[in-house]
């Protein structure tokens, strides 16, 4: 009656895939943070990391050149 511990295999499927995001939605998401947007609310609504919205606004000057 013991419980089934999850092994490193059952993790591994169940972690998100890496995924690129299109230039569009980056663009979309650097704008409505900066017009006073949280980031964890952009985040929730493209369905993505907090810290994957961080790493878009770090690289905004290359993205919206």
């Amino acid at each position: 009656s013991g419980s089934k511990r999850k092994s490193s295999s059952d993790v591994a499927r169940t972690a998100k895939k890496c995924q690129a995001i299109m230039m569009e939605t980056k663009v979309k998401i650097i704008e409505r943070v900066e017009q006073g947007e949280k980031m964890v609310d952009v985040a929730h609504s493209y369905n993505m990391n907090r810290s994957t919205i961080s790493t878009t606004l770090k690289n905004k000057d290359k993205i919206m050149e």
